[in-house]
């Protein structure tokens, strides 16, 4: 995977939608091709031996990568091809994520949930901002135009981001249960994403602190969130992430890295 570009991610997504579209070869697909992010369930591996009840806090950063306006294309066009069209990228989403070191955690609706520790914290947020650039460029630059030459509408993304302690805990009974990632770092970093427009990449505080000297992030025009209790204000910025101006480097960066885990980088 030394060699991962945007044109393989082009490939992943949509090798994995024709295949589906395909009804006759759908067994086949099933029987001979899985693949180990196909096996392995989604989650961060330094939790899973929780308990029911139990919980563990560390910092992470969070990420939320997802397809906007997909509600209105379930709504007009085919159900099959819209649910085959949302499992191909998703499928490829999870394949960055897990080349730039982070953990796909769960996939939410159109969407997908990824964390990024533990290790440098510096480390795991550039990792992270560089997954959700490469994502977003792969889907406008290779897969749309792919899309719209089978007559296909385009797919538009976004993403949000923030950093700080993350709680999991494992919620359910003996019988279902469900490890949940919880924390003030996560629920922001969601509300990014919903803030983000297509193709655009929203930060929190939390994660602009870490890289002080990145001259990629403009704080957005909504900044900051307020919150208010018991007659006490506090304020939160967010950040605009200028991610265009990175995409020249990702190549080279995800061809060092390998999928090595953000744990195992340190900044020297």
């Amino acid at each position: 995977m030394g060699s991962y570009n945007k044109s393989q991610f082009r490939a992943t997504v949509i090798n994995d939608f024709s295949l589906r579209r395909e009804k006759r070869q759908i067994f086949e697909t099933k029987t001979q091709s899985r693949t180990a992010l196909e096996i392995r369930t989604l989650g961060h591996p330094d939790f899973e031996d929780l308990e029911i009840g139990e919980r563990r806090t560390a910092p992470m950063v969070a990420a939320f990568i997802d397809l906007t306006n997909f509600t209105g294309r379930t709504f007009w066009d085919d159900q099959d091809e819209v649910v085959d069209l949302a499992h191909a990228v998703l499928s490829g989403f999870i394949e960055v994520v897990s080349l730039f070191g982070g953990h796909p955690l769960g996939l939410r609706g159109d969407g997908l949930f990824a964390g990024f520790s533990p290790g440098d914290p510096q480390v795991a947020a550039s990792l992270a901002l560089s997954a959700c650039a490469f994502t977003l460029d792969g889907i406008e630059s290779e897969v749309n135009p792919w899309l719209e030459s089978r007559g296909i509408a385009r797919v538009q993304a976004r993403a949000g981001l923030d950093y700080g302690q993350t709680t999991f805990v494992r919620s359910g009974s003996s019988i279902r249960s469900e490890i949940n990632p919880l924390g003030f770092a996560a629920n922001f970093a969601a509300k990014c994403e919903k803030k983000a427009n297509s193709w655009e990449i929203v930060s929190g505080e939390g994660l602009t602190k870490l890289l002080p000297d990145y001259p990629y992030f403009i704080e957005h025009k909504d900044s900051p969130k307020t919150y208010q209790r018991n007659h006490e204000r506090k304020f939160y910025k967010f950040y605009d992430y200028r991610w265009r101006n990175t995409v020249k480097h990702l190549p080279s960066a995800i061809s060092q890295l390998n999928g090595t885990p953000a744990s195992q980088i340190s900044i020297n």
